[in-house]
């Protein structure tokens, strides 16, 4: 098929595109939403990872993943696939080989930047993450991959330099996916350790992340990924049971944070009047947030409103002015965020990211 007409300009490409990607704002999502996400991503011209089945299963997911999405994306549409071995409560360590079978798959289905299936290099586990830079250098290098850094973020915050280092002496693109007990971008310490990062002369994306995947994009990265939902906005610590279940969380774009549906529609009843609950993005068209009924809605809304983001972001050109802008949205973020606890009285769950990016560019 042809690719589809996107309804709207594309996010500005990346100030360090890599070779045959066109996009540069992707999204994270699991492979079961791929036909919502494909036709979100045609529409906004961007591209999307998707987080694949563990076992068996996963080759022939990946074939119908990639196939559902570039059906109706276009054949172009870019398209990355993670293994995810680094989650949940069965992940592996960094030390475990890394598979040419699961890069040679990826290829095969047209994929041009496949990603490794890395384990997760945990905290001080200086041995694991020699151990992932090893083994991705006997990989084939007939075709383009990145080596996933699944990490925890102490090697961000603490010891970005030597990480860069690693990736210097090895020359591989890198995928960095962060795991915290809660946001890795949440400390000025993390925003500078990122930052020295992706000012690396090799290539290096920022996948599995929340709102900073803009500064990340801003600042350098090749792409950058923001997950669908939460559970995909970062790494985190094996948990039993399963996820805990929550709310549908929506994304007020003026505050640069997700809040909980119920929650949300308590906080406009009580001040109806604010300019910063009327959405412009595709799918609201300047409706209220509080018509956001349910999921499927909030989904939609939520990637095209945070798409809408990173293209006012990088219509800035380069990177002091695109980090500028971001450095001002975050700053609104924060007065709107004070503006609303006072009115109500309550504090209204202010993420750590935005104080973070802030004091770093001053």
């Amino acid at each position: 098929m042809s690719d589809p007409a996107p309804l709207r300009h594309p996010v500005p490409t990346s100030l360090r595109p890599l070779r045959g990607v066109r996009e540069s704002f992707f999204v994270h999502a699991k492979h079961s939403n791929v036909d919502k996400v494909a036709q979100l991503c045609a529409e906004d011209a961007i591209g999307a990872v998707y987080t694949l089945p563990s076992g068996a299963k996963r080759l022939e997911a990946l074939a119908r993943t990639v196939a559902t999405h570039r059906a109706i994306a276009g054949d172009e549409a870019s398209v990355m696939a993670d293994a995810g071995r680094y989650a949940g409560t069965n992940r592996v360590p960094a030390t475990a080989p890394l598979s040419t079978a699961w890069l040679e798959a990826q290829w095969a289905q047209g994929i041009r930047w496949a990603l490794t299936d890395s384990g997760y290099v945990d905290r001080d586990e200086i041995d694991g993450l020699r151990a992932l830079f090893r083994n991705a250098a006997v990989l084939p290098a007939a075709a383009d991959f990145m080596l996933a850094l699944p990490m925890d973020t102490h090697w961000v915050s603490e010891h970005a330099p030597d990480v860069r280092r690693l990736v210097e002496d090895h020359g591989l693109p890198v995928a960095y996916m962060l795991g915290a007990d809660r946001d890795p971008l949440a400390t000025r310490a993390a925003v500078e350790g990122l930052l020295l990062l992706l000012e690396s002369p090799v290539p290096s994306v920022l996948l599995r992340t929340d709102q900073s995947a803009i500064g990340a994009l801003a600042a350098g990265a090749s792409m950058s990924a923001m997950g669908t939902s939460s559970a995909l906005r970062h790494i985190f610590p094996p948990r039993p049971g399963g996820p805990r279940p929550r709310v549908f969380s929506v994304l007020v774009p003026q505050t640069l944070s997700h809040h909980g549906a119920d929650i949300l529609a308590a906080t406009i009843n009580s001040m109806p009047e604010e300019t910063y609950w009327w959405c412009p993005c595709a799918h609201c068209q300047y409706s209220r947030l509080d018509d956001i009924l349910d999921p499927d809605d909030a989904f939609a809304h939520n990637v095209h409103a945070i798409t809408e983001i990173a293209r006012h972001v990088m219509d800035g050109g380069d990177r002091a002015q695109s980090l500028a802008s971001w450095r001002a949205l975050c700053e609104q973020a924060k007065h709107i965020h004070s503006e609303i606890a006072y009115a109500t009285g309550k504090s209204w769950s202010r993420p750590r990211f935005l104080t973070a990016w802030t004091s770093h560019l001053v």
